[in-house]
């Protein structure tokens, strides 16, 4: 908890009342949701105006992504101490210039570069949440937490329509200029309500553990995406994977016995926890599965190849049912928590985006189709996501609540990365003279409903051993 030493030194976001700093915390979350949503309809279009495949082009989409899934533990550590506000400043700056040189006429190199430092902007998140946390009473610290979770999900829904009504209107470079000007005022924003920490959270920060962790991360999502073009059983794709293995082995020895390790892996082990690590991993890989075929599916030109051949805005709006599910979802969850168990919560979200999948799967031949898929998509994710936060503090430690938190984050974008890298890889196996097919679209269903029956049974199981130990917890 923030000390009145803290308090006494604050910058000028100290005094702010808790509306004006709720209302701040939001808004960056609701923008950096937005920017990192950026990519996913504007794939097809980047392919076509950089003159690139669209394999290469998904990087765009998932540079951002694997960015993303190691900049909240290493903002969080960071910024856990007196660091915090300079932290996230430093993390907005990022996000501009990124924004910045993906709108400039400087190549496709240049887009992907700028697009993965916007990848900085997903340690916000778990820095808001610390904020609130740390300056809030506690039964306004709740509604805050759940708010800002809201606002995440619901931003990167609305993400795609946007981004996709600019990029129709102004082209590809318009909407990363419009994306521009939202980085600005959300670097403004920081600035104005972002305090420093507490010195007591002052540390050595776990470099190595960072390098490692994405090192294995990259490892995996290279072989992935690029195991279709060089051949799943090649020397190279099987030289990636023993890799990552290794890495990762690495990893998890390095962060067991490091003092104050990136993360904490005997915390992602408490009941209770890991199934909210699972949900976001293996939910994430089905829900990202879902929404980048869908992106490819409704633009797909059906004179040369499979697909609804609409325009990138149409594509956009597809996730706008989406985003408002998302919030209807939270609001199921919230009422069915007490009924049924918090604990079930997480393997129905994961059903619901199993549902969403095999949806996908046998019904994609007209819009309305699609948009009903998102929609049961969004009850997912708002049954699932919206509910983490809340479900993991009632059995982390206090001390280790940002720690738990910036984890979930990582893993849950990793999910994301690994499912946007899995979509491309899917379409391109069953692809017919390079273009789309209904068998890709087919069996990248299948593969997400895989995904999620597995979450959804190991959180449920998860979620009888977590019920058992809260009732033992005096």
């Amino acid at each position: 908890m923030t000390g009145p030493t803290d308090r006494a030194v604050t910058a000028p976001a100290v005094d702010e009342p808790p509306r004006l700093l709720v209302a701040g915390l939001i808004t960056l979350t609701t923008v950096i949701g937005v920017i990192g949503s950026l990519g996913a309809p504007l794939v097809p279009e980047i392919a076509k105006s950089e003159g690139v495949s669209l394999g290469a082009a998904q990087w765009s989409l998932t540079a951002t992504l694997f960015v993303g899934a190691l900049s909240p533990p290493l903002v969080g550590r960071l910024g856990g101490g007196t660091r915090r506000r300079t932290a996230a400043l430093v993390c907005l700056a990022a996000v501009c210039f990124g924004t910045l040189i993906a709108a400039l006429p400087l190549g496709f190199g240049a887009l992907v570069a700028g697009r993965a430092l916007q990848g900085l902007g997903f340690g916000i998140v778990p820095l808001a949440f610390a904020v609130a946390r740390d300056r809030l009473p506690e039964e306004r610290a709740r509604r805050a937490l759940a708010s800002i979770s809201i606002a995440n999900v619901v931003s990167a829904g609305l993400g795609f329509p946007i981004a996709a009504l600019a990029a129709d209107v102004l082209g590809v470079k318009g909407a990363f200029w419009g994306a521009f000007v939202f980085t600005v005022v959300a670097l403004v924003v920081g600035w104005r309500v972002v305090p420093p920490g507490d010195p007591s959270g002052d540390g050595p920060t776990d470099y190595v553990g960072t390098l490692l962790l994405g090192g294995a991360t990259f490892c995996i999502l290279l072989a992935i995406s690029r195991a279709e073009a060089w051949g799943y059983t090649s020397a190279r794709i099987v030289g990636l994977v023993a890799a990552a293995l290794l890495v990762l082995s690495l990893s998890v020895f390095w962060l067991l016995r490091h003092p104050t390790p990136l993360v904490d892996l005997r915390v992602a082990a408490l009941p209770g926890v890991l199934g909210a690590h699972v949900a976001s991993l293996l939910g994430g890989v089905g829900m990202y599965l879902m929404m980048a075929t869908v992106m490819v599916l409704v633009q797909a030109d059906p004179g040369i190849g499979d697909g609804l051949g609409r325009s990138v805005t149409w594509a956009g709006l597809m996730l706008t049912p989406y985003a408002v599910a998302s919030v209807l979802g939270n609001r199921i969850a919230l009422a069915m928590g007490p009924v049924i168990g918090a604990d079930l919560l997480l393997p129905l979200g994961c059903l619901a985006f199993g549902v969403s999948n095999l949806m996908l799967a046998l019904w994609h031949d007209q819009l309305w189709q699609i948009a009903l898929v998102m929609l049961v998509g969004g009850i997912g994710s708002g049954t699932t996501f919206n509910s983490i936060p809340w479900l993991m503090v009632r059995v982390v430690p206090a001390t280790e609540t940002g720690s738990a938190l910036a984890l979930n984050l990582v893993v849950r974008m990793l999910g994301f990365a690994t499912g946007s890298a899995l979509s491309v890889a899917v379409l391109q196996h069953l692809a017919r003279g390079g273009h789309p097919t209904d068998a890709g679209y087919s069996a990248a269903g299948w593969l997400g409903l895989a995904f999620c029956l597995v979450a959804a049974t190991v959180c449920g199981v998860q979620a009888r051993t977590a019920r058992r130990v809260l009732a033992a917890t005096p």
